[in-house]
């Protein structure tokens, strides 16, 4: 089921005694949780409780489950990797979600999309999992209008798409960057991309991008010029050096993994734009450029701290090993 849809029922009042979120974005975890303890506590004090496995046994996670209370107020149980619950608490919590109990509502939350255990098999025959994967990056763009929106402000759609290139790996990310925005201008109601340059120096980590993608790319003019133009204007070769080593290697990764690993969710300083790419442009390339151009680049940053060498000498030479 699609988040909109879950969303859509619970503010309709249709509510079911059990969710199962499958997804890594926290934000869009905690964001179906919140409407759906709006519906819930609407006549009464909330009465959220999160149990984690790794600070709980699983019989102390089914007895909360299972305690009723004198009062039968509504309960809102929030369960991380309920996959982790092993022996009687995992076939208790299987049976929980056949066998619900009236004023108990409970959200299982998954951060693994791809991972079919007989555990999740067999709660998804009982339960529809919500997708709460970071959306595509085509679809960021209704996230930043609904999160600017949300604080009052105001941006066209140039500068909603400025938003989701800067921090849209994410729409935790992207959320936090839209937060700081709008403290940074203030009283006024909109979000111009002068306001974006100045407050994150947007202008010059997008000439870096612009850069990365070309060489990515296989585009030599388009390298060529953009490089050249951010070691005079804005970086030197060795700024440039970290993002360079990080996009290759992320090439690299992909290469070698032949789909046995997950793809990393950790910070790179990449833009979103470009990570999801990664797949097409790594068509490009053999493991051996890779790992020659990675090479290279030490020898580069090396040369950079140790000894004399020109900028530019060093962009040219790297974008022609890349590129021949």
């Amino acid at each position: 089921m699609k988040l909109r849809e879950a969303i859509n029922d619970i503010k309709t009042g249709v509510l079911h005694p059990v969710y199962f979120l499958k997804g890594n974005d926290h934000f869009l975890q905690n964001f179906l949780i919140d409407e759906l303890a709006k519906e819930i506590f609407v006549n009464q004090n909330e009465n959220r409780i999160l149990m984690l496995p790794d600070e709980m046994t699983g019989k102390e996670i089914v007895d909360r489950l299972t305690t009723m209370d004198l009062f039968s107020e509504r309960k809102l149980f929030i369960l991380r990797d309920p996959q982790k619950l092993k022996g009687r608490a995992s076939l208790d919590l299987i049976s929980l979600c056949e066998n619900t109990i009236d004023n108990h509502f409970i959200v299982l939350i998954s951060d693994d999309w791809i991972t079919k255990t007989a555990f999740f098999k067999k709660i998804e025959t009982l339960v529809n999992p919500i997708d709460v994967q970071t959306p595509f990056i085509n679809d960021m763009g209704k996230w930043a209008n609904y999160l600017i929106n949300k604080r009052g402000k105001a941006a066209v759609s140039k500068v909603q798409q400025i938003m989701v290139d800067m921090a849209g790996d994410s729409v935790a990310h992207l959320d936090n960057e839209i937060e700081k925005i709008c403290l940074f201008i203030g009283e006024r109601n909109n979000i111009e991309a002068e306001d974006i340059e100045l407050f994150s120096g947007w202008k010059r980590d997008r000439q870096r991008w612009e850069f990365l993608t070309a060489l990515a790319d296989k585009d030599y003019s388009k390298s060529i010029k953009l490089g050249k133009a951010i070691i005079t204007k804005h970086d030197s070769m060795i700024a440039l050096i970290y993002p360079l080593t990080t996009l290759f290697q992320e090439l690299l990764f992909f290469k070698m993994k032949k789909g046995t690993f997950k793809e990393y969710q950790g910070y790179t300083p990449i833009p979103p734009s470009l990570k999801k790419r990664i797949p097409q442009f790594a068509k490009q390339f053999t493991i051996e450029r890779l790992d020659s151009t990675l090479k290279m680049l030490g020898d580069i940053d090396k040369r950079q701290k140790t000894t004399y060498s020109l900028d530019e000498t060093e962009l040219i030479q790297l974008i022609g090993h890349v590129l021949k």
